[in-house]
């Protein structure tokens, strides 16, 4: 039996963040993963093809390098070995029929991008642009505070008095938008529209979505910002640095070990006990990195949860599922817009209609025709990551059912199980690699291996994805801010004395920033 300050539950980078921090404090903390190696869904494979360093799961950072624990880290982080790679073209859209848009990290280059394309939409990107970060007090106040503190009660206080109540309304309005009406309402174009429309998936949200305008304005205006950052050698080096910086504080992060219940005394949290038997007792608090499900179902007895969140988590709902798919190629493709090769994260999508036609095929159950492609290429940012001349596509597809009931196209028969297996992963990996061909010809014919993780393997890869949800829980507004993970508890408190709850299932949702982390551990501090 061992004893600490806090011992977290899952090594993701909030835990990550939050043991840096406290750890930096003075703090005596135990991180805990089930998993044979640290990191959550931070996972780098190197074996399948020599050479080449593949980010299984996470690999774009934006969200982390524009983090306040990021800030606070940073030093420490370079210190033990962490390096960031950037480029000049963070993001682009690539259209079937060869149109295209690409976004650098000069504001004015893009105006002048989109100036070619309509003048009119130009016009409105710079305003829109403009009157984002207006607004980056109410957004970034929102998304980096907890939602019941002084902080946030301040902030709005003063916009309050700054704006007015019909001016912090409107902008409230405005924050709420779906990203179709938004776009449609402002700009002609259908690259423009195409560009920001797919960046709303990535906050596990539809076009149609309220809040679905907001953050794809957020992703793209980040990316127009600081890039699209990746560490270099491997997404696992932000994790090795983090344990590096964790031990040299008296740190200590343990692996294969699951845990299978929060020890109590009373109504009070004292530390945990793992599947083997092992005892981890905490003296000021259990930091949980789990699901509602786990850590109210699993974790604590019945009898001690209260009954109205015993309700809220038989409630919580969990998001589409996720496909990955990993190229490592002879060759740069040849994109049918040349200027691709130099983009490091790019949409191929007819645009709106395309997305919100692949998203209703998948919430009936059914695989899409024709889905979405997230496509990063490594290689523009790191070159290490590939041999000399070789190349890797990193893609993502985030319009898949957990259950399948059929095929859109009529072609894979689906499983009797409706669950996700091998054959039918295979079988609609071969379709996105034909859509990618489409618009990168002889790309199949350049593939020396490839790597395909369905939802079932994703689960499989981290617990917290349950049925393949790469964000950890549905992320629309019912489900959002201080209704994440439900509205029954405040803040990352659990209704029980010192346990806590953290992850992407917590306030302000997924994204790779640490954010929950940080901000249990600020107030801890």
């Amino acid at each position: 039996m061992e004893e600490y300050d806090y011992v977290l539950v899952g090594s993701g980078l909030n835990s990550l963040v939050s043991a840096a921090l406290l750890a930096k404090q003075g703090k005596k903390v135990c991180v805990l993963e089930r998993a044979k190696e640290l990191g959550g869904c931070i996972k780098v494979d190197r074996k399948t093809a020599p050479g080449f360093t593949f980010d299984l799961m996470s690999t774009s950072h934006v969200q982390f390098i524009t983090s306040p624990a990021y800030l606070e880290l940073k030093h420490d982080l370079e210190k033990a070995g962490l390096e960031y790679c950037v480029n000049k073209f963070p993001a682009g859209v690539l259209l079937p029929d060869g149109r295209s848009l690409i976004i650098s990290t000069d504001h004015e280059r893009n105006l002048q991008s989109i100036e070619k394309i309509s003048s009119l939409d130009a016009k409105a990107y710079n305003k829109l642009f403009g009157k984002f970060f207006q607004n980056a007090n109410i957004t970034f106040g929102l998304l980096g505070s907890e939602p019941y503190s002084l902080a946030n009660m301040r902030m709005l206080c003063k916009e309050f008095w700054q704006r007015g109540l019909v001016g912090v309304a409107s902008t409230f309005v405005d924050l709420l938008k779906p990203a179709r009406q938004h776009l449609e309402t402002h700009y002609q174009s259908d690259e423009v529209r195409a560009l920001v429309a797919p960046m709303c998936l990535h906050g596990g949200l539809s076009p149609d979505a309220a809040m679905s305008s907001l953050m794809g304005e957020l992703i793209t205006f980040s990316f127009s910002q600081v890039g699209d950052p990746l560490v270099k050698g491997g997404s696992d080096k932000l994790v090795e640095a983090f344990k590096t910086l964790i031990e040299n504080h008296e740190g200590t992060l343990i692996t294969s070990q699951c845990v299978e219940k929060v020890l109590l005394k009373g109504k009070k949290a004292i530390g945990i006990e793992t599947a083997k038997g092992d005892v981890y007792k905490a003296r000021k608090g259990v930091i949980a990195n789990v699901t509602p499900q786990q850590l109210y179902k699993q974790f604590l007895p019945a009898d001690i949860v209260p009954e109205r969140v015993a309700e809220q988590t038989s409630d919580f709902q969990h998001g589409r599922s996720c496909m990955m798919i990993h190229l490592a190629l002879d060759q740069a493709p040849r994109w049918i817009d040349s200027e691709m090769d130099q983009v490091a994260f790019l949409h191929i999508t007819s645009g709106i209609d395309s997305i919100s036609k692949a998203l209703n095929e998948t919430d009936r159950g059914l695989l899409p025709d024709r889905g979405t492609i997230c496509v990063v290429q490594p290689v523009t940012v790191d070159p290490t990551r590939a041999p000399d001349g070789k190349w890797i596509l990193w893609l993502q597809i985030l319009e898949l059912p957990k259950v399948i009931k059929g095929d859109a196209r009529g072609v894979i028969a689906p499983p009797e199980s409706g669950r996700w297996n091998n054959e039918v992963s295979e079988a609609y990996a071969d379709r996105i690699i034909q859509l990618l061909s489409e618009v990168a010809p002889g790309v199949e014919e350049s593939i020396i291996a490839r790597i395909v993780l369905s939802p079932a393997d994703l689960e499989a890869l981290n617990v917290n994805l349950v049925g393949g949800d790469p964000y950890a829980g549905h992320c629309g507004l019912e489900q959002s801010m201080m209704f994440r993970p439900f509205p029954s508890v405040k803040n990352h408190r659990a209704p029980v004395k010192q346990l806590f709850h953290i992850g992407a299932s917590t306030h302000p949702g997924p994204g790779l920033g640490g954010m929950s982390g940080y901000l249990l551990a600020k107030s801890l501090m």
